[in-house]
């Protein structure tokens, strides 16, 4: 059930990412206080010289007729004279002193407008270069952030016990790894700045103001709680359509990510008609939900903009009749407008910065969801590293349950020695599976614990546990990567040679040298390019050179020719030698000279014993192994009838194998 978490909460945590990184958010809140100082200067500029030019034209009409009297009548500096405009009195006597020193025999008006010119370009140019290097740190900056988020969005992932990832779809983690957290940096680093350069630049515009002018900078302000009202509706609504979209972007990804893995059965089946239109039905929730949010976000802008041009229409009329009054300068109302827009663009840049942050929150809240998800299976506070073992695993009084559905493993008690096969046997859900998967701490039991030379599992680290075991599955994932670096996935120091002699122990290396590019052969997705015989002899060559002290086999020959199933039996034999091995045994042929075989029926060990003592007691291994029996002799009639080949009849007669002669292991002679 999803939590219902506050947006500022949300907010607040996601920007404590930034504490690592203090120094940085530091350097870009000084640059930003600079850069909006400097960018609201150039404004006055143009104010001070619509005034000069004015002062300069009442001095021409006001110049007497006499030239003698035209020194001592001479101009009064507009510097001289009390002005609204802050900068007026600093640059206007740096002009005088400029014309004094070095310009006299010069129009003192010519020389001004030119001091004010370059002084414009300069604070443009100087604004720019703030510009730039806020831009780069603040980029950096956000990178660092997706890269730092993503980081522990992943490693939490690994962290978490396998039972999630079978009620979560993968499309699902991936859009929450991928999509979510891009769209983070849409709205922590670079909306974030911008709105304190906006916050920055509207307080000094503020202050400004409220020197050239308080009543018309009062007036101004009157609209700003209209803004921020409609501003906050509207995000509350665009908050929860933004949120469906992330849930239905993840159904989407699951979608499409189901469809290509399958893409074969789909054209099997002849499917891509029904896949369509499923596909067009989900692509078609998104567009309803991305137009509803534009929707939204269009008739905000057109309201807030209404608002302001409001606002901007009285000033400009209080404004002009106060120019008309005398009350107020031309330069200062020619800046006064422009610092108008300045006031109202940080507020309804506001709009645009609130509906970024609904966005990244349902966004957030996506990933905190997972960030939140306990890791049930994490190391005890006072874990320790199992050190190396000889490999004797104890079940005692062993239960497990999947979600209180009602009991899979009940009452276990089991020993395994080292160098022992043990082989567990029974009917589809009878439990073999889960059993084996508690031995890695794949799940932990409800009730009971296991045991490794003595060590309780749960109170070692994961790591260390994990290190020194080794599985090999019926369906063996290989990385799309190349063959060498399949087999070495267990060690990253390995040498060449020592990949070779394991890829030769599992019967491997000949058929890999044929390979295109023989170990640095790319094998595709799953190792979509080899057979699937090959595959499982890579698998095997990968536990070889992990040299494991505890294997765990899912049956590895079930779905492959006699050929293949000899080579992949003596692999075999090679990989289990003097290690404690746990073998689910599919076909009950190739466990007839395990050191144990352990009967399970629904959840229960219903029998142990060696193949001849369960045969001979007459209970459920002597009815499973007689029913194969006699499923595959049918078969080999029904082929027989047919015309088939003898010796792919003889093939099939997998109780008759002698596996003294596939393994010929010394103990089993």
């Amino acid at each position: 059930m999803k939590k219902d978490i506050s947006s500022k909460n949300t907010y607040i945590r996601l920007l404590g990412y930034l504490k690592p990184y203090w120094h940085k958010s530091a350097i870009i809140l000084i640059l930003s206080a600079v850069s909006a100082y400097v960018a609201v200067l150039p404004t006055q500029i143009l104010g001070i010289a619509v005034d000069e030019i004015k002062m300069a034209d009442k001095f021409i009409k006001t110049m007497p007729s006499n030239p003698s009297e035209e020194k001592s009548s001479d101009k009064t500096y507009l510097h001289e004279q009390k002005s609204p405009i802050p900068l007026s009195k600093p640059l206007l006597a740096a002009s005088h002193s400029i014309h004094k020193h070095w310009f006299e025999s010069y129009n003192s008006t010519i020389v001004t407008l030119a001091f004010l010119a370059v002084s414009f370009i300069f604070m443009h140019t100087f604004h720019s270069g703030i510009t730039l290097i806020h831009g780069f740190i603040t980029s950096e900056l956000g990178q660092r952030l997706i890269y730092d988020i993503r980081n522990q969005l992943y490693d939490h992932i690994q962290r978490f016990p396998l039972q999630y990832f079978e009620n979560t779809k993968t499309g699902d983690i991936m859009s929450r790894l991928m999509n979510d957290v891009n769209s983070l940096e849409q709205a922590v680093v670079g909306p974030v700045i911008t709105f304190i350069t906006d916050m920055f630049k509207f307080g000094w515009i503020l202050y400004f103001c409220l020197k050239l002018d308080w009543q018309l900078t009062s007036i101004a302000l009157f609209v700003c709680p209209f803004i921020s009202l409609c501003t906050y509706n509207f995000g509350k609504r665009i908050r929860k359509v933004f949120r469906s979209l992330r849930d239905k972007t993840a159904e989407l990804n699951s979608l499409i990510q189901d469809n290509i893995s399958g893409i074969r059965v789909i054209a099997g089946f002849a499917k891509e008609t029904e896949e369509m239109e499923r596909f067009r039905n989900k692509n078609y929730e998104n567009y309803n939900l991305y137009v509803r949010i534009l929707k939204l976000v269009s008739a905000l802008r057109p309201i807030v903009d209404l608002i302001t041009e409001t606002g901007a229409v009285v000033v400009i009329c209080l404004g002009g009749y106060k120019v008309l009054q005398g009350q107020l300068s031309a330069g200062t109302f020619v800046i006064f407008f422009p610092y108008l827009q300045m006031m109202y663009s940080p507020i309804t840049g506001l709009t645009r910065f609130y509906n970024q942050v609904q966005r990244a929150i349902a966004s957030t809240e996506r990933i905190f969801e997972i960030l939140d998800t306990p890791c049930e299976l994490k190391d005890a506070p006072h874990a320790i590293d199992l050190p190396p073992v000889r490999g004797v695993v104890e079940f005692k009084q062993v239960h497990f349950t999947y979600n209180q559905d009602g009991e899979v493993l009940i009452g276990i008690n089991l020993s395994a020695r080292p160098g022992q096969m043990i082989a567990f046997v029974g009917p589809s859900g009878s439990g073999k599976t889960t059993l084996t998967q508690l031995i890695p701490r794949f799940y932990d039991p409800t009730k009971g614990g296991i045991f490794i030379d003595g060590y309780n599992i749960r109170e070692v680290k994961l790591h260390s546990l994990r290190k020194q075991m080794a599985m090999v599955l019926q369906e063996p994932f290989l990385f799309n990567d190349t063959v060498k670096a399949n087999i070495a996935y267990a060690r990253s120091d390995v040498l060449d040679k020592e990949i070779e002699e394991a890829a030769r122990a599992a019967n491997a290396h000949d058929f890999i040298v044929e390979l295109p590019k023989g170990y640095a052969s790319v094998i595709g997705e799953r190792g979509v390019k080899l057979s699937g015989g090959q595959k499982q002899r890579i698998a095997i060559a990968r536990a070889i050179l992990a040299n494991p002290r505890i294997l765990i086999l899912d049956e590895a020959t079930s779905s492959v020719d006699t050929e293949t199933e000899q080579l992949i039996q003596n692999a075999i034999y090679r990989l289990v030698k003097n290690r404690t091995t746990f073998v689910i045994a599919h076909r009950l042929s190739t466990i007839l000279h395990a050191d144990l075989i352990v009967v399970l029926e629904k959840g229960r060990i219903v029998e142990t014993g060696l193949h001849h003592e369960l045969l001979a007691h007459g209970g459920l291994y002597k009815k499973l192994f007689e029913m194969q029996f006699n499923m595959q002799e049918k078969v080999k009639l029904e082929e027989a009838e047919t015309g088939a080949v003898k010796a792919e009849v003889v093939a099939t007669q997998e109780p008759t194998i002698d596996l003294h002669e596939t393994f010929q292991h010394p103990k089993w002679s």
